[in-house]
Order: structure tokens, then sequence, then C-alpha cells
């Protein structure tokens, strides 16, 4: 007996991850193959950005981008880190955001969405869930020492990993009865992997390896107190943060755990 409409729905949270973000794709496909409708999405850092072209009816547009990443690519954007400071303005990101996603505003999207990033200035989470969608997703992915915060209305806002790496509970505030959540935070040694892969790491590797313990440790608590009703883990700890050129690879390993996930739920 086919399940009645409102029973295949769900809200969707995307945990944050950088490059592993691309997971994120394959899973929308797997619940769209699944007839699974999304009645609201939140998203935290890459999490936020591919939810913004998913809420927004672009996720095709951002997908051919991804696939088309080279390695090539990734090392003249991470050549251009100023090595002092480590802090980029995001001018490459928001000009992509902007050629793809225009002026459409979070009320504007097809499917609600918020973003979540983090005040500096009182340590408060923060979500954004009306206004420039552009901005919302800036916010988010503003990882401290790589992008600079976003100032805005008096907070300083920057990656909300500091405090919800996976935003369940943003999901269920929005009104989502069901919620399906993505983790892309691995174990922290799983099988003998480590989280930097040389014996001088770089500042992002560093960064990133500092990140990935954080969110993991916090995701584990925020999962714990809030569970969703689905989570789907993909295997993406072997993925590097700056492996954005992987994106084939990234989106089938998001797309098979979702099924999997799915097919036992």
């Amino acid at each position: 007996m086919t399940e009645p409409p409102e029973t295949r729905s769900a809200g969707l949270a995307l945990g944050g991850g950088a490059a592993r973000g691309w997971a994120h794709i394959g899973v929308i496909r797997a619940l769209a193959e699944h007839d699974i409708r999304i009645s609201h999405v939140a998203g935290t850092s890459i999490g936020a950005f591919v939810g913004a072209f998913f809420a927004a009816n672009r996720l095709d547009i951002l997908m051919a981008s991804v696939l088309r990443l080279t390695r090539k690519d990734v090392l003249a954007y991470v050549a251009s880190l100023p090595s002092r400071t480590g802090l980029l303005k995001g001018h490459h990101i928001t000009s992509f955001l902007k050629q793809h996603l225009g002026e459409t505003t979070l009320e504007q999207c097809a499917i609600p969405l918020a973003t979540v990033a983090t005040d500096l200035r009182t340590g408060r989470e923060i979500t954004l869930d009306s206004g420039d969608i552009v901005e919302a997703v800036r916010a988010s992915i503003a990882v401290p020492g790589i992008f600079t915060p976003l100032d805005r209305k008096g907070a300083l806002l920057v990656d909300g990993g500091l405090v919800n790496p996976v935003p369940v509970s943003t999901v269920r505030a929005m009104g989502a009865g069901r919620v399906i959540a993505v983790d892309l935070n691995p174990v922290i040694r799983r099988n003998g992997r480590l989280l930097l892969r040389g014996e001088q790491p770089n500042m992002l590797e560093i960064l990133g390896a500092s990140a990935q313990i954080i969110e993991a440790s916090l995701t584990r608590t925020r999962l714990a107190s809030d569970p969703p009703d689905l989570l789907v883990c993909p295997d993406v700890a072997h993925i590097s943060y700056q492996d954005f050129n992987r994106g084939q690879e990234i989106i089938d390993l998001g797309f098979r755990a979702a099924m999997a996930a799915l097919a036992e739920w």
C-alpha cells in the first residue's frame, strides 16, 4: 500500500565538511529517487551552500560546476590565500553565488531555507531565514582563519559549524515533522585513517583537522540530545577538506550512503 503524501515528506539538515559537502548532492538525488518531498532545508557551512542551490531549484547548475572543477582550479584558489592572516574576503564564492542565485531572497526559495552562522561577538548561534540568500550563505561558510567574518546588523558572523554542525534543531524549529540529517564528520580515527596526511601539513590542512575535531565532538553531543529521524553518514573520511575537484566520487558516496540508509528506514 502506498504511503500517504504527508508521510513521504521530511525536513533536511545538511552538515558542514568543506569538500565533503558535495556528498549532499548525492543524498538529495537519492531522496528524489525515493520520492521523498523535502519540506524544509537548513544548512551549516557547505551544507548551507548546497542547500541554497537545492532550495532555489538550481542544484543542476551547481552539480555541473562541481563536475568541471579540476585540481588546478582548486590549487589556484588556495594559492591566493594570504599567508599572514589566512583571511580571504570570499569574492570568488560571492560572485559565483550572485551569478547563479541572483537577487533571490530566502523567502523566495521554492523550499523554505535557513542557514546557520555563529556570532563571534556573543558566541550565539544565529539562524538566517530571511533576506538575501547570498549573504546568508556567505555568513555560514565563513570558516575562521580562512574567510573574513560577515558583519550583519551588528553581529560578526562566521561558520555555523562552531555551534551547530548538523542543524537538526533548526529544521525542527522551521516546522518539519520528520528530519533527515547528513553528517559529514567521520570518527576522528577509523581504520587507521588519520586526520593529517603528511609530515608537514599546510595551513588549510591544520585548520581543517582542527575544525573536524571540534565539530565531530559537538555533532555527537547535539545529535544525542536531538536525534534526526534518519541519519545519513557518507563514508568520506578519506576525502580531504581541499578535495573539491573530486566531485563525482564524493557525490556518488553521498548517493550510495543515502540509498543504503533509506532502504533500512
